[in-house]
């Protein structure tokens, strides 16, 4: 049975539903060549780039790298026999045999040109992409896939220097649809966090992720890319911010990065992770490009920030993945990422991977942040009943309350308080007892602690007592006694005003009023 017309359509277009994507394809076959090129010695990595460039005004694309090429006696066969590479899945990054036609959905012409070293003849194959979509829309045309593609494309040789060798894709006239592929800011963006690119040096953790892998014999694959000229890097940062691009402000930051590595059955890891120690104050807001830990096999990213959270719920909250910023790094060569590079084919290796890799997610990145929330909450208490004692204390000693009445209302919230401050007192000396046992926890412990001690308040307890500001029926004074030109009976008359406003309006507000009549009263 021959496969009809419809099937190129649907290895273009519908295979993907980030028009980017095109992007990632073609440097997954670049990042291939230069592996090779790198093990045969034709080069070495630190010349090998891949080099990105997009002409806005022209509507046209270059994806260029300088490793191995096709040489001419295999050119037509590779490049006609869709959906069938020889590349080898274990070692490999693309290896169906379809990435490479993945722009022809989005331009009229789709041009790939090549060259290896030793040869006087560059390689040219042009598909048409104008012509492939008239095909699959006529009805009346019905051609074999073999067929189709003789009907589409043109292969020529011309002249080319024998020291030569690279592999450029050309995605001509590239569809208005598709404006977004030549934006160059938004390509960045995209391949920044997709692509297999290095960290970027103003990310101090990189050194310590760099070691552990070296240390534990897991290779991070990394190349040059360019786009336009601009080289790219991941962009993690140890400031995590809220509020919007235009007017963000920093909350918390990355202090340290931790470690796990994940083991089959056999004993052979399967994968390994670093994720960012910070205090989890809350779901990482958007702003931060790089939130959430990251999922990527040979350094290329899979799916995308929701992956281990709300597309495959890995966490017990599936909002848990927000709380952190990391990345998963696949070494099981079982894994092999689906035809959309959004997860991973279902197989025995998926599901005893998704076994132990849940039951970390799951447990103890669940109880990390729970466990932060905990001792922040503790400090805040503590924190927030000192503020009160304090704040009675001033009123005491400064004739700050409106009558008795107030200040014995005032005096029985603090007394209820010392309860809630017993209770956070144990919480935290708990939190503190898991801090010790815990090396993790104690690092989030002691970075909460150092922000409440920053802050001006103690560690713990309440502020020890001034013996002048002890209140005694000698020195008790109220608000009003200070209205002196006014007589007793007005001064309560204003008192009771006092206590009315404070009724009716927030404390703050009422605070302010209050506080603006005594001003004006006492001129």
């Amino acid at each position: 049975m021959a496969v009809g017309k419809n099937f190129l359509e649907n290895l273009t277009v519908a295979m993907y539903e980030n028009s980017f994507t095109v992007y990632r394809e073609f440097i997954q076959n670049s990042a291939d060549s230069i592996d090779k090129a790198v093990s045969t010695g034709l080069m070495d990595k630190e010349d090998a780039v891949i080099d990105i460039h997009i002409e806005y005004n022209k509507r046209r694309i270059f994806v260029y790298d300088n490793a191995m090429g096709i040489p001419m006696r295999y050119f037509k066969k590779i490049m006609t026999d869709v959906a069938d590479s020889e590349k080898d899945r274990n070692t490999e990054k693309g290896f169906r045999g379809i990435g490479r036609l993945a722009g022809l959905g989005y331009c009229d012409t789709l041009i790939f040109r090549t060259s290896a070293k030793g040869e006087n003849k560059e390689s040219v194959i042009t598909w048409d992409g104008v012509k492939l979509k008239e095909i699959v829309a006529d009805p009346t045309q019905h051609p074999t896939s073999d067929q189709l593609i003789e009907m589409i494309t043109d292969i020529q040789y011309v002249d080319a220097k024998e020291e030569e060798h690279f592999f450029e894709v050309i995605m001509n006239d590239v569809i208005f649809e598709s404006d977004d592929l030549l934006d160059q800011e938004q390509v960045i963006n995209y391949l920044q966090i997709v692509a297999p690119v290095p960290y970027a040096n103003y990310f101090i953790f990189s050194s310590k992720i760099y070691e552990f892998a070296k240390n534990q014999g897991f290779k991070i694959d990394e190349y040059t890319i360019l786009v336009n000229g601009n080289s790219l890097f991941k962009p993690y940062k140890t400031k995590l911010y809220e509020g919007t691009e235009g007017s963000k402000k920093e909350y918390d930051e990355i202090h340290d990065v931790e470690f796990k590595t994940f083991l089959g059955a056999d004993g052979k890891p399967i994968a390994w992770m670093w994720y960012g120690i910070a205090k989890y104050e809350k779901y990482i807001p958007i702003v931060n490009t790089m939130r959430c830990i990251r999922l990527r096999k040979e350094n290329i990213q899979i799916g995308d920030e929701d992956t281990l959270g709300y597309a495959k719920e890995y966490f017990k909250e599936p909002r848990g993945n927000g709380y952190f910023i990391g990345e998963l790094f696949v070494v099981d060569n079982n894994l092999i990422p689906n035809a959309r590079r959004d997860y991973f084919n279902p197989t025995p290796a998926l599901k005893s991977f998704e076994q132990i890799v849940h039951d970390f997610f799951y447990s103890d990145l669940y109880d990390l942040y729970h466990y932060a929330s905990k001792v922040r909450s503790a400090q805040k208490s503590l924190t927030n009943f000192e503020e009160k004692e304090k704040e009675f204390e001033e009123k005491v000693k400064n004739a700050g309350f409106i009558d008795s009445e107030e200040k014995e209302i005032a005096k029985k919230e603090i007394e209820e308080s010392r309860e809630k401050v017993a209770k956070a007192k144990r919480e935290l000396e708990n939190r503190r007892k898991d801090a010790a046992n815990n090396e993790v926890l104690g690092k989030v412990f002691t970075e909460i602690e150092k922000t409440y001690k920053n802050d001006g308040s103690k560690e713990t307890g309440r502020p020890k007592k001034d013996d002048k500001s002890e209140n005694t029926e000698k020195n008790n004074k109220y608000l009003t006694q200070s209205l002196s030109k006014f007589g007793k009976k007005e001064q309560k008359l204003i008192a009771k005003i006092y206590v009315i406003i404070k009724s009716m309006l927030p404390k703050d507000m009422a605070e302010m009023v209050v506080k603006k009549i005594q001003e004006e009263l006492s001129k």
